[in-house]
């Protein structure tokens, strides 16, 4: 049976997402709280297959090595957001408490993919920062940082760009599904809510 299970997590309010299926689970963006992912995890006596990363930002990567620790599992990343992982400034942990991932990281290619049971497809959406995807899922897409229920996510910091978030939001007009989307931070939504309603589209 597929679930997706929804842990709030860290100061910044990190949406982490528990993505069930016949009994295995893949971990999105697991900021902190290790011990609460964990709990949730062998409470529904799940198998880990992996974690994926929508980017690599500090308040998005913060339980990964506890978690890594727990499961000996795989990460997985966009090529260009390994170089986050390991740099405080790129990852903006500097000054917040020094956030360095040291797992190992298996560096994705865009389109479809597997983690386990998953199948998944990638599409690049750079502009919160430069590797950033959207990460699709049957009927769901995890938006990470770039795109929130009536807004977007900012531009201003390490490798972020306003001409690739322009390319980015052109590139979710043209999605065709409906997708129910589950973003880094706030509520959930759907493309069709987005586009009639989100000022930036």
């Amino acid at each position: 049976m597929k679930k997706v299970k929804t842990i709030v997590v860290g100061s910044y309010q990190v949406n982490c997402y528990l993505l069930y299926k016949n009994n295995h689970v893949v971990i999105v963006d697991p900021g902190s709280s290790s011990n609460r992912i964990i709990k949730e995890i062998e409470s529904s006596q799940a198998i880990v297959d992996g974690i994926y990363l929508t980017h690599g930002h500090f308040d998005h990567i913060g339980a990964v090595d506890d978690l890594v620790n727990k499961y000996n599992c795989p990460v997985y990343i966009s090529a260009l957001e390994v170089k986050l992982l390991h740099d405080p400034k790129l990852n903006v942990s500097v000054g917040m408490g020094e956030i360095v991932v040291k797992s190992s990281v298996v560096e994705l290619a865009n389109g479809p993919f597997q983690i386990g049971e998953f199948s998944f497809e990638l599409i690049d959406a750079p502009g919160h920062t430069e590797g950033s995807n959207f990460l699709i899922w049957e009927d769901c897409l995890f938006s990470g940082d770039v795109i929130f229920q009536g807004s977007i996510g900012r531009v201003d910091l390490p490798t972020g760009s306003s001409v690739k978030m322009r390319q980015s939001l052109n590139c979710f007009k043209q999605l065709t599904y409906n997708y129910h989307i589950y973003p880094g931070h706030g509520g959930a939504t759907t493309v069709d809510e987005e586009l009639r309603y989100n000022p930036y589209l």
